[in-house]
C-alpha cells in the first residue's frame, strides 16, 4: 500500500495515558511494547491489550486494581483524514486486568494490561427491572444512551424495526436486552430478521445483516 506504511499493523501513538484510582495519570507512551486492539462483529465491545516495560513501577504509583481509565489516540501516517484516526481520549477505555508481572531486565518488570469500552464494565454493575415499550431499535437505543444503564455518549448507527415489543426485563443487564433484541428485531424496511449488534470505533451498530452486505 502506497504512503508510507512499512509494514502491517504500522501505526503513531499519538497519546497513551493512564489514570488511577487515586487521581494520578502517567504517560505510558514510551513504555508500550505491543497494543493490539480488537473489533468484531460478534462481540458488543472493542476489548484489547497492551504489553507494557514498566521502569516506573507503576503498580506502586496506582495501585493497578481494574478501575483505572486508558486514554488513546492512534493514526497511521500515511492517512490524514481524521476519520482514519482512532481517538478514545473522550470515550476512554477501562483497564479491567493486569497479568502476573515478570522481570525482563534488572528495574524493568514486564506485563499485559486487558481494557475494554467503558460501556461493557458498566454493564456488569446495571440491572433492568422495568416495564419496557417500543420498537427493538427503540429499545436498543435506551439501553445504550440511558443515564441508568450504559449511558454511553458514542456514535450509535441503528436500523430502524417494525412493530412493537411489551415485556417485563427480568432483572437483566442492559447488554442482555440488546441481545435478545437481536434475536426478535425484524428489518422496517425489506423485513430482515437477523440482526447483528458490535462495536466499532466508529461507535455502535445494531443493524441486519442485508443492511451490511449493502455496503459491500
Amino acid at each position: 500500500m502506497a504512503g508510507g506504511i512499512n509494514e502491517a499493523g504500522d501505526f503513531k501513538l499519538e497519546d497513551a495515558r493512564i489514570k488511577t484510582t487515586t487521581g494520578q495519570i502517567v504517560n505510558l507512551t514510551t513504555s508500550i511494547i505491543a497494543l493490539t486492539i480488537f473489533e468484531d462483529v460478534q462481540s458488543s465491545a472493542v476489548t484489547g491489550t497492551i504489553l507494557l516495560q514498566d521502569s516506573f513501577a507503576l503498580t506502586s504509583i496506582g495501585p493497578i486494581i481494574g478501575q483505572e481509565y486508558l486514554y488513546l489516540k492512534i493514526s497511521t501516517k500515511s492517512f490524514t483524514d481524521e476519520t482514519a484516526v482512532i481517538d478514545f481520549t473522550k470515550n476512554v477505555f477501562l483497564v479491567h486486568s493486569m497479568s502476573t508481572r515478570k522481570q525482563i531486565a534488572p528495574g524493568v518488570q514486564g506485563y499485559v494490561l486487558s481494557f475494554a469500552s467503558q460501556e461493557l464494565i458498566k454493564n456488569q454493575r446495571k440491572k433492568v427491572t422495568q416495564s419496557l415499550t417500543g420498537s427493538w431499535s427503540d429499545l436498543v437505543e435506551q439501553m445504550l444512551r440511558d443515564e441508568k444503564y450504559l449511558n454511553t455518549t458514542k456514535n450509535i448507527l441503528i436500523e430502524r424495526t417494525a412493530g412493537v415489543k411489551r415485556f417485563v426485563a427480568p432483572n437483566i443487564r442492559p447488554l442482555d436486552v440488546v441481545v435478545l433484541g437481536t434475536k426478535q428485531a425484524i428489518a422496517q424496511t425489506g423485513g430482515e430478521p437477523t440482526f447483528l449488534f458490535y462495536e466499532t470505533f466508529d461507535g455502535f451498530h445494531f443493524r441486519s445483516l442485508a443492511s451490511i452486505y449493502n455496503e459491500l
